[in-house]
């Protein structure tokens, strides 16, 4: 018997294993067969049909009828797959294993809830159920209607899901298209209006967020008689004060980069590729630790994330992204399937509680295949022992995957814990806060680090929370050159290695601020010591992707970029763009390119190193919608005043990214001149 494959989701449809579409005789033939695949026990009674397809009829026409439909419905399916039906006195049914429909895989997959599964839902989801099925019966059509909005409700659902997804993960493209969709779904959802604004905020797209604002507001006075939310109202205005003074006309503002369509395709098929690229060493992913009560999420997540970071300092190990796991922390899916999807041998996950002042943690470490249990322990202990808790978890692991590691190499490189546990609590929310694409979120971070440092000054972490966060204000909201910033984040990151030199993110952020002050060889120290001390942290890998690019190492860089977007497979998008850097500087051309359709807008230069990568390869026509882009950045910010009126766009781009060796600047200011900048 084979099976068939049919399709309700959208116009009905049934195809055999190989493709071939089957025709069906009547739409009655086709609604029968719809309605049997549909249902969940895949049986019926012979009066039930009869009444659902022929309402309007004397029950004994109806079911002459319903023989009829069914005779003509065994010889349309292939011989092979007639035994499918089952043709019963009282009742007729489907064999399960007989027909593959899309529309149980869509809903397995919206209950898995994974972040790919619920991807793979949406690009299923091909219009509404049963399409164009018309003319069968009243009864027929209030079954219809009842089923469309069952799955447009979980269509939805699905869709807010995956949108909080990509908003938490920076995935600030896949998120916009997202969020366009559900706002056609439906126009007057102000919470939905003010994601896709913030989110067009972060690649400074301020009219198309304006123009948005505008639609919807008509449509609000048009229909209900009202006006947007206070909220909405404070939002437009932060987006006015960022105008040009005498901007009247956004013209600029329109862009059509080719990729952008297609950037949530672009994300998943370079997830499953770098999946495909084993290391051959244990993988783990570390997941968050569910709290028992909401209070401690928080700190269920920041534990979790610390302990991968420690993890990963073990070259003999491969971690996932501690922000990829946390991925799964809503998901309903099998631990195998998280395993799976993360591309790893091993998930540690845990349950976290408090009790009067202490702390109970449980913790075990599960084998991906099969999901058997290795490892598991309890702990109690009070909230400033919970490092020494960590120390012990590492040590397990590392032992139970890696066999045994000396004493010294446990401890010779383990952070230094802060004094004060109030100010462990509040650089774990001004880390979480990092997560979020907005201004708002980066100032509430430097006011936890802040007050991090106010109860503990001798505390590493929180000048490096510091660092990033104006690292990442002025990778996504500023712009221009890094020369503003570069003495206080020097001082930051020279303070956090001074407090704690084993902290290897303290040592990146140093190096990225040596980088654009122009001091390769100490930008490159820093970088490598941060990599040796802890091998495993995308972040910091890519980070080090785009920076050991410019330091004059691509292939270093290409080496770091493959292995951050490996051990990150949800990331935000300017992972993609520092890899891409890094792609392009090594001449990997088609790397690059493929690297960046995910994020073509992931920095205001993602855009010129795509038309450049483009025009290295003569395809200039590709890139001219990416030029075009980069334009109007530069055109935003020489209105705003952010650069001095004699400035062009090449030394703007070319001050962007400070290349040591002239040959690879020279690389990348020929490819934008072929690309059509001057």
């Amino acid at each position: 018997m084979i099976r068939l494959h049919v399709s309700l989701l959208g116009p009905f449809a049934c195809h055999t294993p190989d493709g071939q579409a089957l025709a069906f005789p009547t739409r009655k033939v086709e609604a029968l067969l719809a309605y049997l695949v549909a249902s969940p026990s895949r049986r019926e009674t012979r009066d039930r049909l009869a009444g659902l397809l022929w309402d309007d009829m004397a029950e004994s026409r109806a079911r002459a009828n319903l023989r009829q439909v069914l005779s003509r419905l065994r010889y349309a399916l292939p011989p092979e797959a007639r035994d499918g039906l089952v043709i019963g006195a009282r009742e007729v049914g489907v064999e399960a294993q007989a027909f593959e429909v899309d529309l149980e895989a869509f809903e397995r997959r919206v209950a898995d809830g994974t972040p790919e599964t619920l991807e793979r839902a949406l690009a299923q989801y091909r219009g509404p159920f049963l399409e164009g099925m018309v003319d069968c019966g009243d009864a027929y059509e209030m079954w219809l209607a009842a089923q469309r909005c069952h799955l447009e409700e979980q269509l939805q659902q699905l869709m807010r899901r995956l949108l909080d997804h990509y908003v938490i993960t920076g995935a600030i493209d896949p998120g916009i298209q997202l969020a366009l969709r559900l706002l056609a779904e439906d126009p007057l959802d102000e919470g939905v209006l003010r994601i896709l604004m913030r989110l067009y905020l972060y690649q400074d797209r301020i009219g198309a967020a304006l123009a948005q604002y505008r639609r919807f507001g008509e449509r609000l006075a048009d229909e209900l008689g009202a006006t947007p939310a206070p909220q909405t109202e404070r939002l437009r205005q932060e987006l006015l004060a960022l105008l040009p003074g005498d901007a009247t006309d956004l013209a600029w503002e329109i862009d059509d980069l080719p990729e952008r369509p297609d950037v949530i395709e672009a994300a998943a098929a370079a997830r499953r590729w770098r999946r495909g690229e084993p290391s051959g060493l244990p993988a783990l992913a570390v997941l968050a630790l569910e709290p028992a009560e909401e209070g401690l999420r928080h700190l269920g997540e920041g534990l979790a994330e610390d302990i991968a970071t420690e993890l990963g300092r073990f070259r003999e190990l491969e971690v996932i992204a501690p922000a990829s796991a946390l991925a799964y922390r809503h998901s309903g899916a099998s631990r195998e399937r998280i395993g799976r999807e993360l591309g790893v041998d091993y998930l540690l996950d845990g349950r976290l509680r408090g009790f009067g002042k202490g702390l109970r943690l449980t913790a075990r470490l599960l084998a991906t295949e099969g999901g058997h249990q290795v490892w598991a322990e309890r702990y109690d202990c009070r909230r400033d022992e919970l490092f020494a808790v960590q120390d012990e978890i590492v040590s397990h692991i590392v032992g139970r995957l890696v066999g045994r590691i000396e004493d010294d190499r446990l401890t010779r490189t383990r952070r230094i814990p802060p004094r004060d546990w109030q100010a462990y609590d509040l650089w774990l929310r001004g880390w979480h806060a990092l997560r979020h694409p907005d201004l708002p979120a980066i100032q509430e971070a430097r006011r936890c680090f802040r007050e991090a440092l106010a109860r503990d000054p001798q505390f590493a972490r929180a000048y490096v929370g510091l660092a990033l966060a104006h690292l990442d204000e002025w990778a996504c909201y500023a712009w221009q050159h890094w020369a503003f910033l570069q003495d206080e984040a020097l001082a930051l990151g020279r303070r956090a290695v001074a407090l704690d030199e084993h902290d290897h993110r303290a040592h990146c952020m140093l190096g990225l601020a040596e980088l654009y002050a122009r001091r390769y060889e100490a930008a490159d120290r820093e970088l490598t010591l941060a990599l040796v001390l802890n091998p495993n942290d995308a972040d910091v890998l890519a980070h080090a992707a785009f920076a050991l690019a410019l330091i004059g190492d691509p292939e270093r860089g290409v080496e770091a970029a493959c292995k951050a977007l490996r051990l990150a497979p949800y990331r935000p998008e300017w992972y993609a763009g520092m890899a891409g850097i890094a792609f392009f500087s090594a001449r990997r051309y088609g790397e690059a390119i493929d690297t960046l359709a995910s994020a073509p807008q992931a920095f205001c230069n993602t855009p010129a190193f795509l038309a450049a990568a483009h025009a290295h390869l003569g395809q200039l026509e590709q890139g001219r919608h990416h030029r075009d882009t980069v334009y109007r950045h530069f055109r935003y910010q020489l209105a705003r005043g952010t650069f001095p009126a004699h400035i062009g766009c090449l030394e703007w781009l070319a001050a962007l990214d400070p290349y040591r060796r002239d040959a690879d600047a020279e690389h990348y200011l020929e490819g934008l001149r072929r690309a059509g900048f001057d």
